[in-house]
């Protein structure tokens, strides 16, 4: 046994146990070979040669002939006589249709009529449906689709204009794929008084109509076609929607480049199998053709030319099956028509190369296949066109998912913000606040609150339910999770009270979800049980349920529970997970802060510090490094260090030591601190105060979070890294960066007075900068869902 037999067998074998995808294509190219290969044979192909050769279309009778044998009814509905099958299964079809003939034409044909059917049955006019869709269905008629002008839809030259009960049209669609032979034409012109583009069912016959064949390179059985329309009047029930036909339109050509692609993979497989069977039998110098290594490296390339053409078309065909699927756009079609045409000129060319001067002749099959292939690239969209549809689609699908992503974090935020107007009301009618009593005025002015929306009584209820609230968030973070959730705001309050209860409680929920790693289990479908995991099934359910009614978790027909998909970059692990989870914890702890009435200690929690500084490391490494200019090579110096001024157990160094393992990170207090304990990773730190800097302490890079720092302390820090940082070195300032919306806005000033810190303005962390003798200033990074931004200067 050769090792190319064993190959095969090989192959073979695999994918008789492969039961997948190509499986379920397999067994439907199986049902078109048996119901429609015969029928291709027999009658399509006998004589194509020279039909192709005396520009001669597709006769009408293979059309009746395709629906005598069920071929033309396969994917249209069963309520107009179709046999209902999916666009998925008659994509299959049509591929192995354009495998087994030599006439490119036929399934193209075939699939038009077919889709503008389905066109006219989308119809507004139930008169229009009745009078043309059952003759197609049954081949008695043939119909072509004119849209293409080169022109945007709104500036059509082709036009109508409603005269009395009549609609006038003028105007000429250029290239109409099966025109010559047609009866009926859908036309898309624009209305001259609107400016919309419309849609009319013009019949050959009509006054008026004039069908001109138009000569091409290829495809000369397609009857190509351009048709002229003069002064032709249409009854009013030949519209054929009543506005908006440009999404109409979109939805069919939307359907036809999945088609088309198919066709062209079809076609692929078809001049590879023939080009194959035509070089079996010629030898040189003694061997077979197909023996020399040259020719099975270009066979291998068409191979894999083939196989990446029909990847990209079944993942098309498979995404018209998801309830997801765009009407009027699909991306996996549009690649799968662009890279199938881009494959068929490459196969082309190496079939050319391998036939030698028989490829340039043409009555062989390889001269007409380049004609064809050519013909093809300008279908439903030139292939430039086909890559600008998808760069404006790509840059809009990422920026909308970071924005749902923002969106779905400011949410959360937005909820977190209720929850400190509760804790704000609470301590204006009587708790401790004391000196943040005037702070926390301005949060329960932000929050909307009336006068009679805290009397007595339920001042004394919201101190209850805060109770609760606390001692359920103290519990779960000791490890006592309750067997069930307590009772929350339902039917205590009224009036502006019980909305902001509401989502105060369920920005609660949302945070003791994420203590106990609920959230994380959730980025994957889970039943109750699945994830409970060590948690009481009942606390769960209730914690689920919760999330459910706030929208930030989707239960499945399966009953299965998943998390929002916005919110999956925010759990799915990482700088971003640590920083969404360090906000949640913050917001715990400042709010019970401020029921105690004291100020807190310690920078850990502080904006841009503890567990948010990864991420804002992450940014600096990746997005900013070769926007300061000369730092990446400071920082690559031997002996380079970096000094970090965060004050918040060494977190920050560590961050940085990660993000920059080569150079040396120096611990930067106003005061001593201790040298970095973190137990999670190796960092190599050492502590200085600033006022002891040594000459080998320069410092290549200074980080600096700012948060919370009162302005004396900000200013010596400033100064003393300015004059260690080597020339040309960079300092980089992390600030808070105060929320827009009026309520958070004011949760932002309690919490820095909760914090002793006094939050310069970004003028004034700029003139800082310049004050301390530093150039180059400027805020090279924002971001509204961290509260955020960075402000970097330069050392002359």
């Amino acid at each position: 046994m050769t090792a190319r037999t064993q190959q095969a067998d090989a192959a073979h074998a695999f994918g008789q146990d492969h039961r997948t995808l190509e499986a379920e294509i397999e067994r439907i190219r199986n049902e078109a070979r048996r119901r429609f290969g015969g029928f291709v044979l027999e009658t399509v192909n006998p004589g194509a040669y020279f039909r192709e050769r005396d520009w001669r279309l597709v006769d009408n009778h293979l059309i009746a002939r395709a629906a005598e044998i069920g071929l033309l009814q396969f994917s249209l509905p069963a309520d107009v006589g179709g046999a209902g099958r999916g666009k998925f299964e008659w994509g299959v079809v049509v591929e192995e249709l354009a495998r087994l003939s030599l006439n490119p034409g036929f399934s193209v044909l075939i699939d038009t009529t077919v889709e503008i059917t389905e066109v006219l049955l989308s119809s507004d006019g139930r008169e229009l449906i009745e009078r043309y869709v059952p003759d197609l269905v049954a081949g008695r008629r043939f119909i072509a689709l004119g849209a293409y002008e080169s022109k945007d839809p709104y500036d059509y030259e082709s036009t109508a204009w409603l005269k009395g009960e009549e609609w006038v049209l003028n105007g000429t669609k250029h290239f109409v794929t099966g025109g010559l032979g047609a009866d009926l034409f859908v036309m898309f012109v624009r209305d001259e008084a609107s400016n919309d583009t419309l849609a009319f069912v013009v019949e050959k016959d009509d006054p008026g109509v004039a069908v001109m064949p138009l000569e091409t390179m290829g495809l000369r059985t397609m009857g190509l076609a351009q048709v002229v329309l003069h002064d032709v009047r249409l009854p009013r029930w030949r519209q054929v929607w009543h506005a908006d036909a440009l999404s109409k339109f979109n939805t069919y050509a939307r359907g036809r480049r999945i088609m088309s692609a198919c066709g062209i993979t079809g076609a692929l497989q078809g001049v590879i199998e023939n080009c194959v069977e035509a070089l079996s039998s010629r030898r040189r110098s003694g061997r077979r053709v197909l023996d020399y290594p040259n020719v099975e490296r270009s066979i291998g390339e068409m191979r894999m030319l083939l196989e990446a053409s029909r990847a990209t078309v079944h993942r098309a065909l498979d995404g018209t099956r998801s309830p997801d699927r765009d009407a009027f756009f699909d991306e996996f079609a549009t690649v799968a028509k662009h890279h199938a045409a881009e494959s068929a000129l490459r196969i082309g060319q190496l079939v050319m190369n391998l036939q030698g001067g028989e490829g340039y002749i043409s009555t062989f099959p390889w001269e007409r296949f380049m004609r064809n292939v050519l013909g093809m690239i300008g279908g439903q969209g030139s292939q430039e066109l086909l890559l600008m549809q998808l760069g404006q689609r790509t840059i809009v699908g990422l920026e909308g998912k970071r924005a749902r992503e923002d969106g779905a974090e400011l949410a959360v935020a937005k909820l977190a913000d209720s929850w400190w107007a509760l804790h704000a009301a609470e301590a204006v009618v009587q708790g401790p606040a004391g000196e943040f009593t005037e702070a926390a005025r301005s949060v329960v002015s932000a929050a909307g609150f009336g006068s009679t929306d805290m009397d007595p009584d339920r001042h004394s209820e919201l101190v209850a339910f805060l109770d609760r609230a606390h001692a359920l968030a103290g519990a779960v973070q000791s490890g006592r999770v309750p067997d069930v959730m307590p009772r929350g705001p339902e039917g205590l309050f009224h009036g502006r009270l019980e909305g902001l209860a509401r989502e105060a409680w369920n920005w609660l929920v949302f945070a003791v979800a994420q203590e106990t790693g609920l959230l994380a289990r959730l980025l994957r479908p889970c039943t109750v049980r699945e994830a409970a995991a060590d948690l009481p099934e009942d606390f769960t359910r209730d914690l689920l349920k919760l999330l459910g009614g706030a929208s930030l978790v989707h239960m499945d027909t399966h009953d299965r529970y998943t998390i929002d998909r916005r919110l999956e970059q925010a759990l799915m692990g990482g700088p971003r997970t640590s920083a969404f989870a360090a906000r949640l914890r913050r917001v715990l702890t400042r709010t019970a802060q401020l029921r105690t009435g004291k100020q807190a200690a310690g920078r850990e929690l502080m904006a841009g510090c503890g567990d948010e500084s990864p991420a804002l490391t992450e940014v600096l490494v990746n997005s900013l490094l070769g926007r300061l200019e000369g730092l990446p090579g400071l920082l690559v110096t031997p002996g380079a260090r970096v000094g970090c001024a965060a004050g918040d157990g060494g977190r920050s160094a560590a961050a940085l030591a990660r993000s920059i393992p080569f150079a040396s990170i120096l611990a930067l207090e106003p005061g001593r601190m201790a040298p970095n304990a973190n137990g999670d990773v190796q960092v190599q730190t050492r502590a200085r105060d600033l006022d002891g800097f040594e000459e080998d302490d320069r410092l290549a890079l200074a980080w600096l979070p700012t948060a919370g720092l009162p302005a004396a302390d900000l200013r010596r820090v400033v100064t003393a890294c300015a004059a260690a940082l080597v020339p040309g070195g960079w300092m980089v300032l992390a600030s808070p960066l105060p929320p827009k919306r009026p309520l958070g806005a004011a949760v932002a000033r309690l919490e820095r007075e909760l914090t002793l810190g006094a939050e310069p303005t970004r003028a004034g962390v700029e003139a800082l900068l310049k004050e301390a003798g530093l150039g180059l200033v400027r805020t090279v990074w924002e971001d509204a869902v961290l509260g955020i931004r960075l402000t970097t200067a330069r050392r002359p």
